[in-house]
């Protein structure tokens, strides 16, 4: 990739690499510093909270970058102004909803902090879609590390203090996320666009179809809660401590998935399939270095987590398998929404949803955290096969020419 989506990757990834790779060492902290039971049941309200989140989110953090592309200033501002005053009802609702189940589950009543900071954050997220689509990455390198900086400054000292693990994380993280807040509204003041040109209902229609990728690509992270229901939270907290330790994997995926809706929108469908080729054999070439995390698995475990999560090297080895899987079916799935294919992208979307937690259920019913890997692994295979079927299959009707979501 050359030029001005080379650069949107770059700036992309270097922010997420450095986001990730601070909330690893904020999430091993509390790996090792509390159970595994308080750890998944942590793990389970981000899940589940991240997931509500993208539904009250109404689909607007694809919507804004890709309208953005398409110069739609108005449709940009009501997006954006829908989005922030979303976040702020549900937080509301969200925040009093935690507690009380903390307080009944024998939870650290701190988490309500953790549901805070992700609706500060997710509206941090839809606000930088305005500089990632106009190639200014740098913005978001910024606001991850304000954030991640942030918590870990907060954080780190609560606990070395004597403080409690999970008010450390969630102090961590609301502080963050509220100096994120003042960096990209001052990044992004002066927008171009009137946002009362379009209404709730006409804002909602058109971002219809992202929403609903949106959700069923959120869906995936409801399998730490799954995970929970059907064998409990010590389970739940095995599955989600060696998922997070492959979150890294996701990285280079996950930046681009940012920047090719917007990019996507200008190539034709050649061009598009020519693309996804590359993008196969990168993805590929990044399995193989994975090859040695595979090889001395129980040792990374035990080396990052601690002993306490000895045995749960194997739940990471199949966890991984399917970072491939799921990095493939993120990308195609952006090109193909760029393409002008988005409500085929959510009918599907909806679908593998469903089957990938089922997948986690049932494997976690019958083999534990290492069966639940499997499951979502199986799914998220058959998902990127058929994404990538569809990409290499002619489409009559798309590319940069179509108008989009309609109403």
């Amino acid at each position: 990739m050359r030029g001005r989506l080379g650069r949107q990757f770059a700036g992309v990834f270097v922010s997420r690499g450095l986001g990730s790779a601070l909330q690893a060492v904020a999430l091993v902290i509390l790996a090792r510093s509390v159970s595994p039971a308080v750890f998944g049941a942590v793990s389970a309200v981000i899940a589940v909270v991240g997931f509500v989140l993208v539904v009250t989110g109404g689909g607007m953090s694809i919507f804004v970058p890709w309208a953005r592309a398409r110069a739609e200033h108005d449709a940009v501002a009501a997006a954006l102004r829908f989005n922030s005053w979303s976040n702020v009802l549900s937080a509301l609702v969200l925040v009093p909803a935690i507690a009380w189940w903390a307080t009944s589950s024998a939870t650290p009543l701190a988490v309500a902090l953790v549901g805070l900071s992700l609706a500060l954050e997710r509206n941090v997220d839809t606000w930088l879609g305005v500089p990632i689509a106009d190639g200014e990455s740098k913005v978001a390198v910024v606001s991850v590390l304000v954030r991640r900086v942030g918590c870990l400054l907060v954080m780190i000292p609560v606990i070395l203090a004597g403080g409690d693990p999970v008010l450390a994380l969630g102090a961590g993280l609301v502080t963050g996320a509220l100096a994120a807040q003042w960096h990209v509204r001052r990044a992004v003041r002066g927008l171009e666009g009137d946002a009362s040109v379009l209404g709730v209902r006409a804002i909602l229609g058109r971002a219809a179809p992202f929403l609903v990728a949106n959700v069923t690509g959120q869906a995936r992270t409801l399998d730490v809660g799954v995970v929970s229901l059907v064998g409990g939270p010590l389970a739940a907290g095995v599955y989600a401590a060696a998922n997070k330790l492959v979150q890294p994997a996701l990285l280079v995926p996950q930046a681009l998935s940012t920047v090719l809706v917007p990019h996507s929108t200008r190539l034709d469908p050649s061009s598009a399939r020519r693309l996804g080729a590359r993008l196969a054999a990168g993805l590929v070439a990044c399995a193989v270095l994975a090859v040695p995390l595979v090889v001395w698995r129980e040792q990374i475990v035990v080396l990052i987590l601690g002993e306490q999560y000895r045995g749960a090297g194997l739940t990471f080895a199949v966890a991984l398998a399917g970072v491939g899987f799921v990095a493939w079916a993120a990308t195609v799935a952006a090109v193909l929404q760029g393409q002008g294919r988005q409500k085929l992208v959510a009918r599907l979307g909806v679908l593998f949803a469903i089957l990938s937690l089922g997948g986690v259920a049932g494997g976690a019913a019958s083999w534990g955290p290492t069966g639940a890997a499997a499951g979502l692994t199986v799914s998220w295979a058959a998902y990127a096969v058929v994404l990538a079927v569809l990409l290499a299959s002619p489409s009559r009707g798309t590319g940069p020419q179509d108008d989009g979501p309609a109403g």
